[in-house]
Formats: structure tokens, sequence, C-alpha cells
């Protein structure tokens, strides 16, 4: 064998040698080190994914919330270290996520966690449980990236619920919701002219904006996350996320001028944004439960909200400043509406009332309707207010005092959404077994109605 010659000094030889072995152990992690994790990128997303919907905002077991960097790292009512930078092993958190005992381990309840996500807290942990974020008191959820949504199918098995639904400001359209997309039909032939995906499975609201060219759309998954978007309808671009939430978007509501959007949600707060900047202005935080309506005043002066928590309120639109609070539902509220004016609220309640109260003092109030089934969502119709109810009937009462009853359709089914066009005078009602039913309240006529789900069978008119 020949043997190795080299014509470079051997001091030079072995700086070269030292060099290169260098570099070599600095390419490469050490071993106990483990993968690169990142809090923002890896950990916050599996924390709100698995664990935030007990030990957040809304419900925190043990004592210990971890919504937010700051928070996971605080001990609970066990008073044990959650998280001990570098020694996995030594953390509560990880012990808990690890334990075999399923009465004991974390999240109770529900699937645990897989080796991977397993895996990738331990890393995180040894590498130092380092923060990547910018404020250690920000939610997790606003640190989420958009979701990748499932593409829609082409066709549905089952017929979908359609939650919400909203007429174009002409009339001629109407948007409806569907699983993972919104749907948009013919409002005087129900036949689909387009179908805009890349939305969350869930769709509670959907609003057009007054003046302009973007479409609002909430929703999300329940105890996960939530979301509203914007669709420019000027062009083909897609939905695009302009904020994040803890838990479900409920509700939105566009300003009459059209430059902010008011959005409710599950995890208690009232947001308010610029449009189409989508930057946040206010956060209202009064609610303790769930705000499953929002609206705007006529002049956009006042914005009022509906909860869960039994309540309904009205506050300045510019600085959030409380102005009144509504407490004599007795039972979750689930709408509300301004009049004409602007002076008067109108609210509906799982008591199974409609309420009409004083903006100013949420005083001088009045039963407007009061029904032996539960009211699932109200709307403005020409100065007056439609309700439609779970057993399929949707009614028109005359404003202020509720006289003037008259049934306007009934339907077989449970109305779960409700929306009427001023240019039109049409209202459309979208039932939970998937059917659209339109009709006129000005000139009577035949109703159409339709399948809002697509399949493969074709939707039957009439």
């Amino acid at each position: 064998m020949r043997s190795f010659q080299s014509n470079i000094p051997v001091p030079h030889f072995l700086s070269l040698f030292a060099t290169c072995f260098a570099v070599s152990v600095l390419a490469f992690p050490s071993f106990g080190e483990g993968p690169s994790v990142g809090f923002t990128g890896d950990i916050a997303p599996l924390l709100q994914r698995h664990c935030v919907v007990c030990h957040g905002p809304e419900k925190s077991k043990g004592h210990y919330r971890l919504d937010t960097f700051a928070g996971l790292m605080k001990p609970g009512a066990s008073e044990k270290s959650a998280v001990v930078a570098g020694k996995p092993e030594a953390s509560f958190l990880y012990q808990l996520l690890i334990e075999k005992d399923s009465e004991d381990r974390m999240p109770q309840d529900a699937a645990a966690l897989s080796a991977k996500e397993k895996s990738l807290v331990r890393s995180w942990i040894l590498s130092g449980a380092k923060f990547d974020g910018t404020s250690h008191s920000t939610p997790l959820s606003s640190m989420l990236k958009t979701p990748e949504y499932p593409s829609a199918p082409q066709t549905y098995k089952h017929n979908w619920p359609v939650t919400a639904l909203v007429f174009s400001n002409d009339g001629s359209q109407l948007v409806t919701s569907g699983y993972h997309e919104i749907l948009f039909w013919r409002a005087d032939t129900g036949k689909l002219l387009r179908r805009v995906g890349a939305m969350p499975e869930r769709i509670h609201s959907i609003t057009w904006q007054p003046t302009g060219n973007f479409l609002a759309v909430g929703g999300g998954s329940p105890g996960r996350s939530g979301e509203i978007l914007l669709l420019d309808l000027s062009g083909q671009s897609k939905p695009r996320n302009i904020a994040s939430t803890s838990d479900e978007v409920l509700c939105a509501a566009f300003s009459p001028e059209s430059q902010r959007i008011a959005v409710g949600s599950a995890d208690k707060f009232v947001r308010v944004f610029s449009v189409p900047q989508g930057r946040e202005i206010l956060k209202l935080e009064q609610h303790s439960d769930w705000v499953h309506g929002v609206a705007f005043s006529p002049n956009g002066a006042w914005i009022g909200s509906a909860s869960r928590d039994r309540t309904a309120r009205v506050y300045d639109s510019t600085n959030g400043a409380p102005i009144s609070t509504f407490r004599d539902h007795n039972a979750a509220v689930e709408s509300v509406l301004f009049n004409g004016d602007g002076k008067v609220v109108i609210t509906a309640g799982a008591d199974r009332n409609v309420r009409t109260w004083d903006a100013i003092d949420g005083e001088h109030d009045r039963t407007l309707a009061k029904f032996d089934t539960t009211i699932t969502r109200i709307a403005l119709s020409d100065g007056k207010v439609l309700i439609g109810l779970a057993d399929g009937r949707v009614i028109l009462r005359e404003l202020p005092d509720g006289k003037g009853a008259a049934v306007t359709n009934s339907i077989d089914g449970r109305v779960a959404s409700l929306t009427f066009n001023g240019a039109t005078g049409r209202i459309a009602a979208g039932m939970h077994d998937g059917r659209v039913r339109v009709w006129s309240i000005r000139e009577g006529g035949h109703d159409l109605e339709f399948l809002a789900s697509p399949t493969s069978t074709p939707s039957k008119h009439r």
C-alpha cells in the first residue's frame, strides 16, 4: 500500500485539522440538547389545542392557567414547579403529561398527547424552556399561525346546518355557511354561484360590509380556537385572518360607515378591529361568559352586546366606556339589536322573551314578545322585528309595542339563522337540516326553498 505523504508542514496540518474538528463539533448539537423547539411555533399551539380549555380564562382546574407563558411558568394549587428549565423530569407539567394512570394523566377526559408531542415538550424544557415571543402576558391564541384547513368536500354526505347566512347589499345573492367553506347562491333561483374554502369548520357569523367589498366570516373550533376572516369580494384573493381567539367567534357586525367591525366570541370578549387593516382598536372585557351577539347603533356611536352571563350591555364605540347594562332576562341573552333611532335596544334570551329597553339607562323595559319555544334568531325588517323560532315559525312584531303579530312563514324544522334585505324586502331563513327558504314580506308570492349543502343530487326548488 502506498504511504500517505503531504506537502503541508506538520504544524500547519495540525492547525487545519483542529479547525475542521471544531467546525464539525459546532455544526451539530450535543446529544443532551435534542432538536430545536420553539415556544411560539411548537409549544404554544400544542398547549392551546390540548390544555387551555381546562386551564384557561374560562376554567382553571387546580388553580392553574397556561393560556399565557407567564401563567404556564407559575405553580398551581399543588405549589409544584410546573416547568423547571433544563429538567423535564423535575417539571410537574411534563410529569403529568407522561403519567401512565389515566386518572392522573393530563389532559384528563381526552386522548393522551402523542409520543411526538411529548417529545416536543421534553425537548423544549431540556433546552432551557426559552420564550421566543414578544410578551410573557400575550395569550397563546394570539401566537398561533392561521390554521391550515382541509378542503371542503366536493359533495356532502350529510346536510350541514345553515348556522349563518346573509344577503348581498343589493339582494341578488345569498351567502350561506358550509363545512370549511361559504357558498354563494342566486337569491331568486337558488343556483350555486361560487364556493370559497379555507374557512373554519364551524361558521357562526357571515356579515356583508354595508358600503364596500368585504365579507366578514367568524367561526372556529369549540374550546380550541376562533377566527374572524375578511374576504375581498372585488378579486379572487383568499380569505385573510385578521384575528385569532382562544375560543370560537360567535358573532360579528360592521359599523355603519364600514370602517370597523365588532366581534364577540366564546372567550368572553368583545373586540373591535379596523377595516381592512385588521388592527385591534378596542377590547371590552365586561362579560363573564360567551358573547352571543353584537350590534352597532345606527349612527355607529354605540356597541351593544349579548352574553350567556345573562346580561346585555351598551358601550361607547370610540373608547369602550360602559353606558348601560340590562339584567332582566334571567337567562342567557342570545341576540341584540338597536331600533331605528338607536335609543332602544332589542334583546332575545333563553327565557323565550324578546325585550326592549332604554339604551342609556338600561331601564324602561317592556316585553315585546313571549313564546313557549326557543327563540333562535332575531333581525330587523322595515322597522319591525323578525323572530325565528325553534319550531320553524318566523314571527313579525311591530315596534315599539309588539302589536300586529303575524306569522310570515312556518317551516318544518328549526330556524338556525335569519336575515332580511331592505333593498328587496326579502327574508331568508337557514334551517338546521341544511335547507334555506327565501320569501318576500312586501309582495307575497311563492317561497324559494333549496338545499344549501352541495350533494350529488341536484337541489329541489319550489
